[in-house]
């Protein structure tokens, strides 16, 4: 499948590669088809872009490249809602905001992509838990 988009351009994606989101990105629920884009070889930022507005991008990145004792308390309607069978299908990615001064990104632990791995399944969870930061110091 083709698709257009502002930041790669026509992109070809390969239908078993889009990740269907649940429960939507908050601000953007009608978007419900991703794929995951790597932003460059060896780099640990991937871009989620959007298949149903090929202007819309999140850069995103491994939660645990910035923070190793992240440990998130994923609820059970989520691990149902996402269809889950084993933990380890589970994977997570957070939302890096840049901003005017590149030095300063952060990015958004309270509220990470959980992802069924297998069945290419997602959502963004908003975690209770107040010790993660919508802002995330990185840098």
């Amino acid at each position: 499948m083709k698709i257009q988009t502002n930041r790669f351009g026509e992109i070809d994606v390969d239908e078993s590669k889009i990740i269907k989101m649940r429960g939507g990105i908050p601000g953007f629920n009608d978007l419900t088809r991703f794929v995951m884009i790597v932003h460059e070889e060896g780099s640990p930022f991937h871009w989620l872009q959007s298949l149903d507005n090929g202007s819309i991008a999140f850069i995103t990145l491994n939660p645990f490249i910035v923070k190793s004792d992240y440990a998130p308390e994923i609820d059970d309607k989520t691990i149902e809602m996402l269809e889950v069978d084993k933990a380890e299908d589970i994977g997570l990615m957070v939302i890096l905001t840049i901003r005017s001064e590149p030095v300063k990104m952060t990015v958004n632990l309270r509220a990470p992509l959980v992802i069924n791995n297998q069945k290419k399944i997602a959502s963004q969870v908003i975690l209770e838990d107040e010790q993660y930061s919508v802002q995330y110091n990185i840098t």
